[in-house]
């Protein structure tokens, strides 16, 4: 199951590579495609498999005898996958401590204008956060959006806009799709491939949103406007997804002004045939065939003299 989840990583992260290099702010909807068919690949060693007879050693030779040090690649796997879990964990428990940092903030009729804009009847809390400069959304269950103490000072079309954006990632289900690529990066913590694919969907996550509220009717000035005003990077916890920090300003302002977003068919082409390879060869089990012993070659025809020379001189009574 490794070979396989390495040649699929691999191909398909240079596929997103060529792709992100021609436009940044591509749909991430394959990335996450890509990201759950590695979440998916190893339980696919459950599944039924298909017998392939290929020419082989006999059953049971020395070249099938597993090595008596066949474990320890198992051992290693288990024991990165639990540190990463672990910090993830860690991650889980400095949003909640991050959470009783913040204060709810007074309610403000823009919130439910940008919730009826968006066509959202989930609640949804506002709180605000001494530590933060940029806004920042948190929060499966029950989202939070969280502003720096100095959202008191803007103004009433920056706050919407500020709002519009991360309701867009609630919309999105965002930080849901963050979290199937980080329980992924924990499945897969040796590749990095894969860990440069989570950034990747987190990066396209921006661009996305942006796409997503420009279509939801919000002005492309206003909104630009608004990024400039308070997109400043800042340190949150790692289980939640700020309005700055993974795509560059300056080219979420320039795909505002542009459509970028066009692209062929040629990269879905690509991951489905990778993805397709990847899961045949881990539905398929080979099996060597039993070797049969080659049929005995015809004695050879011995002439008279070479019988005389081989015959027994002393013959049995």
């Amino acid at each position: 199951m490794l070979i396989p989840s390495l040649i699929f990583s691999l191909l398909a992260a240079a596929a997103l590579w060529v792709a992100a290099r021609r436009n940044p702010a591509r749909d991430p909807r394959i990335t996450v495609a890509v990201l759950f068919l590695l979440l998916v690949l190893p339980l696919l060693n459950f599944a039924p498999k298909f017998a392939v007879t290929i020419a082989g050693p006999q059953t049971g030779s020395v070249l099938s005898a597993a090595p008596p040090s066949s474990w320890i690649l198992p051992a290693l796997w288990l024991l990165g996958g639990l540190a990463f879990s672990l910090r993830s964990l860690r991650d889980l428990v400095a949003m909640n401590a991050w959470r009783k940092e913040a204060s709810a903030a007074k309610s403000t009729p823009v919130l439910a204008e940008t919730l009826t804009q968006l066509g959202l009847t989930r609640a949804v809390e506002l709180r605000t956060h001494p530590q933060l400069k940029s806004p920042v959304v948190a929060g499966l269950l029950h989202p939070t959006i969280y502003l720096p103490e100095s959202s008191r000072e803007w103004s009433p079309e920056t706050l919407r806009m500020a709002l519009l954006h991360e309701l867009g990632h609630i919309q999105r289900r965002d930080l849901w799709m963050a979290l199937l690529a980080q329980i992924t990066c924990i499945l897969h913590w040796f590749n990095p491939a894969v860990w440069w694919m989570r950034r990747t969907f987190l990066t396209q996550c921006e661009y996305a949103c942006d796409a997503h509220l420009l279509k939801r009717g919000a002005d492309p000035k206003t909104y630009a406007l608004a990024l400039c005003d308070v997109a400043q990077a800042a340190s949150t916890p790692g289980l939640s997804l700020a309005m700055a920090g993974h795509a560059p300003l300056r080219d979420r302002i320039l795909c505002l002004s542009s459509d970028r977003r066009r692209g062929s068919l040629l990269l879905p082409a690509i991951v489905l045939i990778t993805a397709g390879s990847a899961i045949a060869m881990s539905m398929v089990r080979f099996v060597p065939t039993n070797g049969e012993p080659l049929p005995e070659a015809p004695a050879p025809v011995l002439t008279e003299t070479e019988l005389r020379f081989t015959a027994d001189p002393f013959p049995a009574d």
